[in-house]
């Protein structure tokens, strides 16, 4: 079984096609489709009519080659904002919803403006709540996300964010600092046992920055075990100075062993690590 995975970033998107067996999955394709303008600001935040249809009319032209009539499509973490929040641990559905309701209408000035994804963190049994994390993308991003891709006739099956879809390929870790460089952001999370027990999440006005503010970051999170580092910005030269830094275990993020990517495939993995990640969460979906 094959399944098509499409990342959104500004100024590329970028298209992996993946095979799935009983041992794993494998990376059997890999596109990059550059746009002219950038999508983010220009089509999914502004929907600029003529570069929405130049470039939906692009994308379409790429996947009409795939036989498959489902895709599940990666989100950065531009344009997305995100609070914790603690909730009885007792509430039953309704009540937990309501919450969730309220924590969004304390945090944003649009709550309405706004779809909400939700990610439990890790559990503390000997607490009266239980800690989530909520993530908040715009609406807007999503409509036009639909229409960007209308053209091509596949179905969307999963709109997903980077972080989090990279965070589900490392179930059985027992303890991981993930580390995401992209553009315009940054962002960190601590897994134990596979779940999240903090997230955070900053937008950066300079590049140049970055590796100094994820120094420093790192260092105030406490971190000792391995950082995992991915995303759009992440490079040898990068890693090497948080690890001089930071004096930590720092590594650009690697597969699980049930994946296999070679080549091409290899050199690209930090930048499509949330496709992979994309594409196991459809896949256990479909079971």
């Amino acid at each position: 079984m094959t399944h098509l995975s499409l990342l959104i970033e500004s100024d590329r998107v970028i298209l992996v096609q993946l095979t799935s067996s009983a041992s794993g999955f494998a990376v059997s394709k890999l596109e990059t489709i550059d746009a002219k303008t950038n999508i983010y600001q220009n089509i999914l935040d502004k929907g600029d009519p003529k570069q929405l249809t130049d470039c939906s009319r692009i994308i379409a032209e790429k996947l009409s080659a795939y036989s498959e009539t489902e895709i599940s499509v990666c989100l950065n973490m531009t344009g997305v904002k995100s609070v914790m929040g603690r909730f009885n641990r007792n509430l039953n559905e309704k009540e937990f919803e309501e919450e969730c309701r309220r924590e969004a209408e304390a945090f944003l000035l649009e709550p309405d403006h706004y779809e909400m994804e939700i990610v439990k963190l890790a559990d503390e049994p000997n607490m009266p709540f239980e800690s989530y994390q909520l993530f908040f993308v715009p609406k807007r991003f999503l409509t036009r996300l639909q229409i960007l891709l209308l053209p091509s006739g596949k179905n969307i099956a999963l709109v997903e964010l980077s972080h989090i879809a990279v965070q589900s390929l490392y179930e059985n870790a027992s303890e991981l600092i993930m580390l995401e460089l992209s553009e315009g952001y940054l962002a960190i999370s601590r897994l134990l046992n596979g779940k999240p027990t903090v997230f955070r999440y900053w937008t950066l006005g300079a590049e140049a920055d970055i590796a100094y503010f994820a120094t420093n970051e790192l260092k105030a999170l406490g971190a000792k075990s391995l950082v995992s580092v991915f995303g759009k910005l992440t490079n040898e030269s990068l890693v090497e100075f948080i690890r001089e830094a930071t004096k930590l275990r720092v590594e650009v993020a690697s597969l699980p062993a049930s994946f296999g990517v070679q080549g091409e495939s290899q050199r690209n993995l930090p930048l499509i690590l949330p496709l992979i990640g994309c594409a196991m969460e459809v896949a256990e979906l479909s079971e």
